[in-house]
């Protein structure tokens, strides 16, 4: 455990000088104590009980569980006994090279994260050092480089880190952090810095992300500056809108020589020491807080950084009991609890004091009142409590009616739903039947069209042909001996069905020849000439003339004839004109 006291950031040479030949003129012991000597706890943590943490914390038990605070500065030692398992660690947005166990690494980081959520250690966690809200979580982000570091003479480093603070910021809000410690200006880096004209007026990215982070209800905690003993300019980020600029205090409640005293600064907390001198001697301004540092040890630091990380502590403990509280809100909550300074409150008292210096417990009432004066929310249905007889139960709305939960919202629903699914049915059903008529329809259609077709020896749909192939007599299949229509020895005509049986039933055969009938006996004529033909007497056409011989066929009609069917009885055939055989 080593105890370093550490020249403070932002002096001139003047007041830097003052300093060392006072503390010359002091023991020892009052300027750095050996490491075995050194004894670090809650008593000797002093602001605790000037800020009045103790009841504070008391009336916010939670002391920050459930609160993430981002720490935007050098980096954060998280094997550190009095931070380990609160600290998550970041990325490197900086990108200065500069990492753990660098001798330009975590001073300032690892102060702040201390005093905020700093646990202590040993049995009862008495030892080490005590945070303002010892359950809250630590987000660390490295936007910066530590006021000492070479780097700082290089004004490319410098300009480059606003936009690093700005990208922190960011990141921040989009990892859970519902409150941002935000560093001291780039600008103003340097022992003796007169403050960077470039760095004038912060920056776009830094303003546009400071922005983002209140739209998203995020709390932001800046550092009024270390420069107020020398140029006393503008630091960014504390002096943008909506930022809590948080001033220094030494132990007896002054301001310290240090501090930025801009109108921009909200409160006071304590950022310096004074070290008891011995008889005739005063006190140390340049002594600081004892805070956490790299390597599980500590050192003294004095700055308004180390404000910035008590009203941010104090801000932790409002968020953990009252997580409805917007920023607004906590930041009314911190300013109507600060200590007034003398002459009263206000911007018009002494510049850089702002509404007074801080008072947690002062805070955390304040936020109670505040909290109180907020509607009730809107309980869901299932967790409405029952109305008590000191209270008037909810009255009834037609929105409660209307809710998921009626019931007879969901039969009313049921019912339509039942309806609707038997209107479809139906629907469904007429058409199955319409579809199904329509084709039963249609095949006794196409049924009738074949029985047409067939009893007129034709397919469906096939053109009639001539009348002439349906009335074709029978003739003898000379190969078979069997009849067919027209001689086609019972296959199909072309185009046509086999032609039908005749509609009357066969003949039985005969038992055996069936005699021709007799000639009609005629009476005989005068022998007037040559008879014709057909008056002959049937023996003259016993032998038939040559076939050159035969008399042609005429159109004319010689009445009805007979044909004698040896297959069957006698029957008649229709009569053939003369015009069909054409």
């Amino acid at each position: 455990m080593t105890h370093v006291a550490r020249p403070l950031r932002g002096l001139p040479p003047v007041v830097a000088a003052l300093a060392a030949i006072i503390a010359t003129g002091l023991p020892a012991a009052a300027a750095g104590l050996p490491a075995r000597a050194q004894t670090v706890n809650r008593t000797t943590q002093w602001w605790l009980a000037a800020l009045h943490v103790p009841a504070a914390v008391r009336a916010a038990p939670a002391a920050g569980k459930g609160v993430t605070v981002a720490v935007l500065s050098t980096g954060v030692d998280l094997s550190h006994a009095d931070l380990a398992g609160s600290v998550t660690a970041g990325p490197d947005l900086a990108a200065t090279g500069r990492k753990q166990g660098s001798p330009y690494w975590g001073q300032e980081g690892t102060a702040v994260a201390g005093l905020i959520a700093g646990h202590g250690r040993g049995h009862g966690r008495t030892d080490g050092l005590t945070g303002v809200a010892p359950a809250a979580r630590i987000l660390s982000v490295q936007v910066t480089i530590e006021y000492d570091d070479p780097l700082t003479a290089d004004a490319t480093v410098a300009r480059r880190l606003p936009a690093a603070i700005a990208a922190g910021i960011r990141y921040a809000v989009g990892h859970g952090a519902s409150i941002i410690a935000l560093p001291l200006d780039p600008g103003t880096l340097g022992s003796a810095s007169t403050g960077d004209p470039a760095a004038a007026g912060g920056s776009a990215a830094e303003r546009a992300a400071v922005r983002y982070a209140l739209a998203h209800d995020v709390l932001l905690v800046a550092p009024a500056g270390d420069n107020g003993a020398g140029s006393d300019s503008v630091n960014y980020p504390a002096a943008y809108p909506g930022v809590i600029a948080v001033g220094a205090t030494a132990r007896d409640g002054s301001l310290a020589p240090f501090t930025n005293t801009r109108s921009y600064v909200a409160l006071t907390a304590p950022g310096s020491g004074q070290t008891p001198g011995t008889a005739g001697t005063t006190g140390n301004p340049v002594a600081g807080l004892t805070v956490a540092a790299p390597g599980g040890g500590y050192q003294s630091l004095a700055s308004t950084d180390m404000s910035a990380a008590l009203t941010a502590g104090v801000a932790a403990l409002i968020r953990s009991r009252y997580p409805r509280l917007g920023v607004a809100a906590v930041t009314r909550a911190l300013e109507r609890g600060a200590t007034a300074p003398p002459g009263g409150a206000g911007r018009t008292t002494a510049a850089g004091r702002g509404h007074g210096r801080l008072d947690a417990a002062a805070a955390v009432a304040a936020a109670a009142a505040i909290f109180a004066k907020l509607p009730a929310p809107t309980p869901t249905p299932a967790a409405t409590p029952a109305a008590t007889p000191t209270q008037a139960a909810p009255a009834v709305t037609s929105r409660a009616i209307k809710s998921p939960a009626d019931p007879g919202r969901l039969l009313r629903s049921l019912v339509v739903g039942l309806a609707v699914g038997a209107a479809v049915l139906i629907a469904c059903l007429i058409a199955a039947i319409i579809v199904t008529r329509a084709r039963r329809r249609r095949r006794l259609a196409r049924s009738s069209g074949t029985a047409t077709a067939a009893r007129s020896g034709q397919r469906p749909g096939q053109a009639r042909h001539a009348r002439v192939q349906h009335a074709l007599p029978a003739a003898r299949s000379p190969h078979s001996g069997s009849w067919a229509a027209g001689g086609t020895h019972g296959r199909y005509f072309r185009g046509q069905r086999r032609p039908q049986a005749p509609p009357w039933p066969p003949a039985p055969p005969p038992d055996g020849p069936v005699p021709l009938p007799a000639p009609p006996v005629r009476p005989a004529l005068p022998a007037a000439g040559p008879l014709p033909p057909w008056e002959e007497s049937p023996a003259a056409f016993a032998v038939a003339p040559p076939e050159d011989q035969a008399l042609p066929r005429t159109g004319s009609s010689t009445g009805p004839m007979y044909v004698w069917n040896p297959g069957e009885t006698t029957g008649q055939f229709p009569a053939i004109s003369g015009d069909e055989w054409e």
